[in-house]
């Protein structure tokens, strides 16, 4: 406590806003000065946490009481609500978080996040106030269910929006939503089952970043169509769709950084993505037709994920269309050394050299990196291939399977293999 006297209120109400409401609120019996120091924080984060019980070495679940939480709200005295996060394990009334978002508003709050993380999606009332709020620039709503979007609004100031498995009223809902902030810049959406929404239409000129999630969380159908519509301000883009489609209409012109982690379904995207810098794809499933002529040209970095026995065939593809690429990373996560795959799919599991070497492995590539190497015969294939065309690399990494052994082996097998770089230093990561 010597240490802390010496510091100013500014500092220690800075001090408490990193933590958890109730532990700052915890302060206030260490000493007199304290008693109301935890009134000025501006950041409030209400969260219901799991415990580890040492005596009775249990996890036990701590749920604040709704009193706790208006109490604090009520008696918080800052003059600006920076931020209000609410994070649930149970549910709420309708009336509650009401009554909450009201007050923050209230207080300016410009981050609102209001999250439920059991196995339920809770029916909230978000108060009309709301979608007049000038201050708002953050926006999160996880598991929660809605079902009064007004017909007009705007939130002027929002500059992030992330609807993680919302349930909403109807399509016309979710458009509304995303439509009423002009200067909106990230934005994340995650569908769920039941969330009345089969099409999701994303058409926001002002994006610089996107991120779309469906994923199987929820018992029940699941499968979407996400059209979005390219505008050039967008420079990130995430596509993460185990269970529907992606349309993307218009072509990407300023795009910097895309992920697309299931590409089986995603071919049509990755022809909207010609100009981006840096790109991480994922072979997972079904191996899709690579699109006829789409050419990277402005492509300088790539992370490659091969989980289907195909793997190799789309590398080349995308090595061949990346004329300018400098770095490759690369994790196969499919096990052609398995009893299951060598049954079934080993005269599938091939290495077919390209008959003319890619122009990026000739001039421009320097890096490369090979994570989870297993050193089998078609990795060691490719990899090989790689280090003795790649005539600029400066550096060569390979991360061996921690889970198998011969570390050592599989990476002398490379280390003895013809490089095409004097320069390339070749290392065990």
């Amino acid at each position: 406590m010597d240490r802390f006297s010496q510091l100013t209120d500014d500092l220690l109400i800075k001090i408490l806003s990193f933590l958890p409401t109730k532990d700052a609120v915890a302060t206030s019996t260490l000493a007199k000065r304290w008693l109301s120091l935890w009134t000025l924080v501006p950041r409030l984060n209400f969260e219901d946490r799991w415990v580890d019980i040492e005596e009775t070495n249990e996890v036990r679940l701590i749920v604040l009481p709704a009193h706790f939480v208006s109490g604090a709200l009520l008696l918080n005295r800052s003059p600006v609500l920076e931020r209000f996060h609410l994070s649930r394990a149970i549910e709420c009334s309708a009336s509650e978080i009401d009554l909450w978002v009201r007050i923050a508003v209230d207080r300016f709050v410009r981050d609102l996040k209001i999250s439920f993380v059991d196995d339920f999606h809770c029916l909230i009332r978000l108060p009309s106030r709301l979608f007049r709020c000038e201050t708002l620039e953050t926006l999160e709503l996880r598991k929660v269910s809605f079902l009064d979007v007004p017909s007009r609004f705007s939130l002027r100031s929002l500059r992030t929006l992330r609807l993680l498995s919302v349930k909403y009223a109807d399509e016309e809902s979710f458009v509304r939503f995303i439509s009423s902030a002009p200067v909106l810049e990230n934005l994340a959406v995650q569908g769920c089952s039941d969330d009345n929404v089969p099409t999701f239409t994303i058409n926001v000129p002002s994006l610089l970043s996107l991120s779309v999630r469906n994923i199987l969380q929820d018992p029940g159908p699941c499968h979407h169509l996400y059209v979005i519509h390219s505008h050039s301000s967008l420079k990130h883009l995430e596509i993460v769709n185990e269970f529907g489609d992606v349309n993307v209409i218009g072509k990407m012109s300023k795009l910097v950084e895309a992920s697309l982690p299931t590409l089986e379904d995603q071919v049509t995207a990755l022809e909207s993505l010609t100009t981006v810098k840096r790109l991480s794809l994922t072979l997972d499933g079904v191996a899709p037709q690579y699109p006829i002529g789409n050419v990277f040209f402005q492509l300088v970095r790539l992370e490659f994920r091969g989980c289907d026995v195909k793997w190799s065939d789309l590398l080349v593809h995308v090595l061949q269309h990346s004329p300018v690429l400098q770095i490759l990373k690369i994790i196969v996560l499919y096990d052609e050394r398995s009893n299951f795959n060598r049954n079934v799919e080993d005269d599938k599991v091939c290495w077919i050299q390209p008959i003319c070497v890619p122009e990026c492995l000739f001039f421009h590539l320097e890096t490369f990196e090979w994570r989870e190497y297993e050193g089998a015969e078609t990795q060691k294939e490719v990899a090989v291939y790689i280090l003795k065309n790649a005539r600029r690399l400066v550096t060569a990494t390979v991360f061996p399977d921690s889970l198998r052994g011969g570390q050592r082996r599989v990476f002398d097998e490379l280390e003895f293999a013809t490089r095409g770089s004097r320069a390339c230093e070749l290392t065990l990561g």
